[in-house]
Parts: structure tokens; C-alpha cells; sequence
């Protein structure tokens, strides 16, 4: 099989507050695929188009600007040459204030992931080639991930899926115009200024994949959510249809507790459909979610009892270990929920086996804690274990 390039620029940047102008709804990480033959016909070809349009500088989004005409012409240009585009667009709005995502180091690793992920599953022998140099964080992290999972094939270093620095390379270029010219289609402030063009109609002739993370409810697809050797799409599904069925049944409630449940799950949910870094949400993540939500402050133990314990009476699957909580997405987690239970129900049990042995050995067998009807399946758990 030959090797493929991946020319990768971005659009936006990190920051959460929308509320200025400068601050992008969106980040969009654009690859230009090129098959190793084609890479200097395409370099090439960008070269012409690059000098006809800028011959004065590179071909650079931001100086096109709403010169949407303009813009309809060079992609037309890019267009003919050969080449596919993978694109992974994430919504900054749609992120957790809690999830641990709004923090620079921890979103670029997440964005690193799920790029790197969908690329490593689409193509088997790729490089990834990126200006790396300068003051662009996330290029500089990207390609640090990349280094850091390359996979070799030989004991000289050569590798299947690796890392190159490009400086000022031309096609990258055309990365940087895909992602500005897609970001009318997605951010916020760029839609109000995109004229009606409709950018991702005009690529779609070339587009491989475009990736949206967070992934949503409409968007989802159990089928092809996660690479972990041990993801068990069934049980994912009947897990996550079982937390879906609650929040469509319950979500005009009321009642403040069936509310918190709600809430619960939605970002439950959201750890699950988006490739979760972390196994499971720890406790008390998830009450600084409620709090953040503008719910009053929960204990651990209450939390337990009427949020999670409730979830779970009502036909909710959530698995849960001494890291905390999650839906569970394969048959080893269902375990991890079965084995920290048994740590919790068989010491109860013992203690009670205890209670009734000294009491009736005190009484000479006058008293038998369990010998009323309505404890008959306790005693049968008791004598059983």
C-alpha cells in the first residue's frame, strides 16, 4: 500500500468566552490528503494557483476575507487537483464546564486524540506533515502526539503512521483556506458574514470526513463509536438506549431530584459518546456539574441514593467502580459494576450473619433475627454466602 500525506492547518483557537467578538464558537482541524505519487503535482499545481491569486504572498484565509467571490474562484482552482480533505470540527460551545475540556492542555489532548484516532483508522501507512515551528500551540502539541504514538515497522525507525515538520509548505496552505472557508458553515460570527455561500456543498466533492465532536444525540452511532478492543456495541446500545428512554420520558418533569438525574446522565452521556479520556467521572465531578448547574450542594452518600441508586431503579444501566461512575460500553465494565457491588453487599451480609449468630447464641435460640417471613430471602442470601 503507498504512503499517504496529511497537510494539516486549523482554524480558530482556544477560548470560551463567546461573549467577544474574537473568541471562535469552533475549532477546525483540516488534513489535506495526498497520495505520495501526487505530492509534487499537487505542490505544483497549489504553486500556480498560489501565483495567479497571491503573487505576492501565500494563500492564506484571512487574506481573502467575505471577498467571497474571490474565495468561490480559488477553491474552484484547488478543486481539480488531486486531492481529499478530513476535517474535525468541534463545537467549544457544547463542552462541559466540568468535563476538564476548557483547559488548554487537556483540550488540545482531546482534539489530539480524536484526530489523530480517525486518521490512524482511515489510513494504515500516512505522514503527517505541519508547520510545527512558531507560535501555534496547537500545531506544536499535535505534533508531539503524533511522534509520541508513532508506529514503526522495522528496527531502522521507519514507521507506518509518523510525524514531519513542514515549514511554509504550500499545501498546508490549502489546509488553512479549507478550515477558514468551512468555519462560514460552523462558527457563529462567520456565518453572519458568509453571504448565503455555502462552502462544505462547494468541497464536498473532495471531502473524506467530517468529524463533529461533541458527538449528539442525532449524530451518534453506537456502531462506530470507539476503537477499544473490548467496546461491545451491543451492550453500549442497550445501555445508552436505556439512558436515552429516561431522558425522553422524564424530561418535563417537575420534581427538582428527577431533574438532577437528568442532568446527571446528560453528562454521563456526553463522556460516553465522546470518547471519554478519562474511564470513569469521579464522584465529585459530577456534583460540581450540579452545582455548576445552579442545583444545591449534594452530599456524597444523598447523591448516591437519590440520583444514582434512583437512575438505576428506573431500568438505568451505570457502572461504577471505586473511580467513580460511567455507561458502560463493554461487557468488562457491566463487570466492574457486578465486582463493586459484591465488595459492598457480601461484608453487609457478613456483618449481619454476625449480628444473628451472637444474638442467638445470647439467647440460646429464643431469638432468631431471621427466621420472620419477610426476611426469608435475606437469611437464603446469608446461608448461601
Amino acid at each position: 500500500m503507498s504512503m499517504k500525506y496529511a497537510f494539516v492547518d486549523e482554524f480558530g483557537a482556544f477560548g470560551f468566552n463567546f461573549n467577544s467578538e474574537g473568541c471562535s464558537t469552533h475549532f477546525i482541524v483540516t488534513a489535506i490528503i495526498v497520495d505520495e505519487e501526487n505530492v509534487e503535482i499537487v505542490k505544483q499545481g497549489v504553486r500556480q494557483i498560489r501565483d495567479r491569486f497571491f503573487p505576492n504572498g501565500e494563500l492564506k484565509s484571512s487574506s481573502i476575507g467575505r471577498n467571497h467571490r474571490r474565495r468561490v474562484a480559488i477553491l474552484n482552482e484547488l478543486k481539480r487537483l488531486p486531492f481529499g480533505i478530513f476535517v474535525l470540527v468541534c463545537d467549544k460551545r457544547k463542552i462541559y464546564e466540568q468535563s476538564g475540556l476548557r483547559y488548554k492542555h487537556s483540550f488540545y489532548k482531546f482534539i489530539n486524540n480524536i484526530a489523530y484516532q480517525e486518521l490512524r483508522t482511515s489510513f494504515s501507512h500516512l505522514v503527517i506533515s505541519a508547520d510545527e515551528i512558531g507560535d501555534n500551540d496547537f500545531l506544536q502539541s499535535f505534533s508531539r502526539y503524533v511522534r509520541d504514538h508513532e508506529i514503526k515497522i522495522d528496527l531502522f525507525g521507519e514507521s507506518l503512521f509518523r510525524f514531519e515538520n513542514s515549514q511554509s509548505n504550500l499545501i498546508i496552505q490549502v489546509a488553512d483556506i479549507v478550515s477558514g472557508s468551512l468555519a462560514y458553515c460552523y462558527d457563529e460570527h462567520k456565518i453572519m458574514q458568509s453571504d448565503g455561500y455555502n462552502y462544505k456543498s462547494l468541497l464536498d466533492p473532495k471531502l473524506f470526513m467530517i468529524k463533529e465532536f461533541p458527538v449528539t444525540f442525532e449524530s451518534f452511532n453506537v456502531q462506530q463509536n470507539d476503537i477499544n478492543p473490548s467496546y461491545n456495541a451491543k451492550v453500549a446500545e442497550i445501555c445508552y438506549r436505556r439512558a436515552t428512554a429516561f431522558i425522553d420520558s422524564h424530561k418535563n418533569s417537575a420534581d427538582i431530584d428527577i431533574q438532577k438525574q437528568i442532568a446527571i446522565l446528560e453528562y454521563l452521556l456526553f463522556r460516553f459518546m465522546n470518547r471519554s479520556p478519562r474511564r470513569y467521572i469521579p464522584t465529585t465531578e459530577l456534583l460540581n456539574q450540579l452545582e455548576f448547574l445552579g442545583f444545591e450542594k449534594m452530599k456524597q452518600q444523598s447523591f448516591r441514593n437519590r440520583i444514582i441508586a434512583k437512575l438505576r431503579d428506573s431500568d438505568v444501566i451505570i457502572s461504577s467502580s471505586s473511580s467513580g461512575y460511567k455507561i458502560p460500553s463493554s461487557v468488562e465494565e457491566l463487570y466492574d459494576f457486578i465486582n463493586h457491588g459484591k465488595t459492598i453487599i457480601l461484608p453487609m451480609l457478613s456483618r449481619l450473619k454476625k449480628c444473628q449468630d451472637i444474638i442467638k447464641l445470647g439467647t440460646n435460640g429464643e431469638v432468631d433475627l431471621f427466621e420472620r417471613a419477610e426476611y426469608s430471602s435475606l437469611a437464603t442470601l446469608i446461608e448461601n454466602n
